[in-house]
């Protein structure tokens, strides 16, 4: 009886991971923040920024703050506006520790240029190569 009511929870258990990742892939497809266009490493030819780096993905945010150092940040939402033939992006994410934060850029899809909103005279390109 005992080993009947273990594989019975077994089964349940097996039954309910399943359908969570099965969820969980669906729901990643349709949550995705950011365009394929955005996603990847972004640097500077500007001198005070040469060894920095802005890296998007789907889910994070990180910042190469030099001499190695990086911040990894999770995205919680993207928002989106079109003005002038650019594209503004706010990006709102939350640190390992919980704390928030933003960053926000101008998207120039003919130029392939993105410009940090505070700092709009400075162009960060896509680095095409393996990092």
């Amino acid at each position: 009886m005992k080993s009947k009511m273990k594989l019975t929870w077994i089964f349940v258990a097996a039954v309910v991971l399943t359908a969570v990742l099965v969820l969980s892939v669906l729901r990643s497809k349709d949550n995705k923040f950011l365009p394929d266009d955005l996603v990847g490493r972004w640097t500077t030819s500007a001198p005070e920024y040469t060894d920095r780096f802005l890296e998007l993905s789907e889910v994070t945010v990180i910042f190469g703050t030099g001499e190695d150092n990086i911040d990894v940040n999770f995205i919680s939402s993207v928002d989106k506006r079109v003005a002038d033939g650019s594209t503004l992006y706010t990006i709102k994410y939350r640190d390992p520790k919980g704390m928030d934060g933003q960053v926000s850029f101008y998207w120039d899809p003919t130029e392939e240029v993105i410009r940090l909103k505070n700092q709009k005279r400075i162009i960060w390109e896509k680095v095409e190569e393996p990092f």
